[in-house]
């Protein structure tokens, strides 16, 4: 790899200029960032597909995935394209990074996939129709696609709801029709955004699968959506996968939870307020958003790899989706508030959150980065996060089964008049179920 290039800074904004010019400011600062990122990342990625590196593996986090990383930068770039002219920086690194796309987009490998797997090949060509959509259009490349999908009939592998998805999207992307025409609502009563999120259990696969259902339906925030399920039900169950995403410093996955506010056109909750600052703190104190596995392989040795190949293979996705949301939160009205937000229950506020709930936590070996942060909060910004703690804490109690503590977090939330949440609920149906259980386990043993 060539000579490693420092990472971009990204650096609070000083001056006499409001706060929210300030926020505006700092959020376009992230966008930059993920653009560079994804520049330098893309050539990574060419150089290694070129030398036929190793791919990595157990002694070395994995390499990066050429195809991955080229329709991943083309949807960073297509979310920036409704902030041309805002920032003349921006468009030129955005056009950068849109030449080195499309050689990759249209090249001799997307052309034999769409020969070989014509089943696959609105997801083969992603990079291709976004590159489009974002200003930067190839006709004949239009026309060998609409070639290999118009009048053929259906063929390819099996797909999930949320893939069906993905691809009605893509195509409406294709036709030309996306800002016109609204996602299939059918389609939509298939995903998992339809039915009640498992708070207490779903994993990052579930909620990933949730993120891109939120990014298909509203065409990255571009339209409305008419959701199968009240907005407030989808939110609050958001924030609570936000509350498991910080819990396990999942900065790449919370950062995607977060464009649920601002792709949903909804107003940020305290707790996702808090989120972003504390995923723009991790992102200041080192330059980057660091991705999940980053701190493991940065305390790894023996793999060869020079820090920025750790960061780009590691922590490229993080930044990416950051730069994400923030171009989202950039459209009129969707930017996270620049002062702290007070939840109606902090202004009547009974109990010390960071005295009483917070020490009641179940322990882990490890502090994560929100708690720290918490903990360095004004006594009434804490009380607007009591749904966090909340969550948290049911979190650590069902992954542990420990029933004990969940029954303790239900009784909490009563003292803390707290418990409309997705998580008491459903604590409180698995409490209901353990109970049925117990019963029927001593009906069995008095038969016997």
């Amino acid at each position: 790899m060539s000579a490693v290039v420092s990472m971009p800074s990204v650096r609070p904004m000083v001056g006499r200029r409001s706060v929210a010019t300030r926020r505006r400011d700092d959020l376009l600062g992230r966008v930059h960032l993920a653009v560079r990122l994804a520049r330098r990342t893309l050539k990574a990625a060419v150089a290694a597909e070129e030398e036929v590196l190793a791919k990595g593996g157990t002694e070395a986090p994995a390499a990066l995935v050429l195809g991955k990383v080229v329709g991943e930068a083309a949807m960073l770039l297509r979310t920036t394209a409704p902030l041309r002219g805002e920032d003349e920086t921006l468009d030129v690194e955005a056009r950068l990074l849109a030449v080195q796309l499309v050689a990759q987009a249209r090249g001799a490998r997307v052309r034999e996939r769409l020969c070989n797997d014509a089943g696959c090949a609105l997801e083969h060509a992603s990079a291709h129709l976004f590159l489009g959509d974002a200003g930067y259009p190839d006709e004949a490349f239009d026309r060998l696609l609409g070639d290999i999908l118009d009048g053929n009939e259906a063929c390819g592998p099996e797909r999930l709801p949320n893939h069906q998805l993905e691809c009605a999207w893509l195509d409406q992307i294709r036709r030309g029709r996306v800002d016109v025409e609204p996602i299939d609502e059918e389609l939509l009563m298939s995903t998992c955004i339809a039915w009640p999120l498992d708070v207490l259990g779903c994993s990052t696969l579930d909620l990933y699968m949730f993120t891109h259902v939120v990014m298909y339906a509203s065409d990255m925030g571009r339209r409305p959506v008419h959701l199968p399920r009240p907005v407030e039900e989808i939110l609050a169950e958001a924030e609570a996968g936000l509350a498991a995403a910080l819990d396990a410093d999942n900065f790449d996955l919370a950062a995607e939870l977060l464009w649920t506010w601002p792709m949903l056109q909804q107003p940020w909750s305290p707790v996702a307020v808090f989120a972003f600052d504390v995923l723009a703190s991790a992102q200041d104190a080192q330059g980057f958003l660091p991705g999940p596995d980053h701190a493991r392989w940065m305390a790894a040795t023996g793999h060869g790899l020079a820090h920025e190949d750790v960061v780009q293979r590691t922590s490229y996705h993080a930044n990416l989706v950051m730069g994400m949301l923030c171009a989202v939160a950039l459209q009129a009205g969707r930017e996270p508030p620049a002062e702290p937000l007070m939840a109606e229950q902090a202004l009547n506020m009974r109990h010390r959150l960071d005295g009483d709930l917070l020490r009641r936590l179940p322990p882990r070996p490890l502090v994560p980065r929100w708690q720290r942060a918490f903990l360095a909060l004004e006594e009434r910004e804490q009380a607007a996060l009591s749904s966090l703690c909340f969550s948290v804490w049911f979190r650590r109690a069902a992954a542990a089964n420990d029933i004990a503590r969940l029954r303790d977090a239900l009784a909490a939330t009563l003292e803390y008049d707290d418990g409309d949440g997705p998580s008491a609920h459903q604590a409180l149906k698995r409490l209901q179920r353990v109970t049925a259980i117990g019963r029927l386990h001593a009906v069995a043993v008095a038969a016997r």
